[in-house]
């Protein structure tokens, strides 16, 4: 009786050490799960924080580029400007020197046919003054003839045109030095020439001297 009390005492106080290290192994477990459910949140939200912030780099570094690429494309726009400015610049200073130039040339050219006019004039005086006996037989007339051809072919091929002697007086092309009575033209009718006129590609080089019927 005495050694079945022991062994129940015995068997208690066993399953009494084994229940309080199962109690102890427990509260370690969950003293392990604890720290274990602690620390993953905290793992998770440094990891949040880190992309939060490479996400706010990143953006801040799309920022800085775009407004380098309005700042270029501005500067870049300038330029455009700047150089369409300076291409108009040089077209409207290039036609202004072509016609310039051409002004020059022409005043050149009108400065010297009014200088070769007299010339020409000497040549018809001379012709209109010939004697009868040596229109048509003498060499040297014929010669200074061909001179005076080519000399007015000369000037028309430069625009010379010569002014109409006779028909309605026109004060922009003729200048009247008398004015006399005719009975063979109207009244402003041009009755006689007496130096020819001669336009320079519709511009006036000197005007005709004639003589009007009153």
């Amino acid at each position: 009786m005495a050694e079945e009390i022991d062994n129940k005492t015995m068997n208690d106080s066993e399953m009494a050490k084994n229940g309080t290290a199962e109690s102890a192994a427990e509260s370690v477990e969950a003293q392990v799960d604890g720290t274990q459910s602690t620390q993953e949140p905290v793992g998770e939200g440094a990891e949040a924080r880190a992309e939060e912030s490479a996400v706010a780099e990143f953006l801040d570094r799309i920022a800085r580029l775009e407004a380098e690429l309005a700042e270029a494309r501005q500067e870049c726009a300038g330029i455009t400007e700047k150089s369409q400015r300076l291409a108009a610049e040089f077209q409207n200073s290039r036609r202004r020197q072509e016609r310039q130039l051409a002004e020059e040339m022409e005043r050149v050219s009108a400065h010297m046919i009014r200088r070769i006019l007299p010339a020409l004039d000497d040549f018809e005086l001379a012709f209109a003054n010939l004697p009868n006996e040596e229109i048509g037989q003498t060499a040297w007339v014929e010669g200074f003839r061909q001179i005076q051809r080519k000399l007015r072919g000369m000037l028309e091929d430069e625009g010379v045109v010569r002014v109409a002697g006779e028909g309605l007086f026109d004060p922009t092309l003729h200048e009247a030095i008398a004015s006399v009575p005719s009975e063979e033209v109207e009244s402003g009718q041009i009755v006689e020439t007496l130096r020819a006129g001669y336009t320079l590609k519709g511009q006036v080089l000197r005007p005709a001297l004639v003589r009007v019927a009153s």
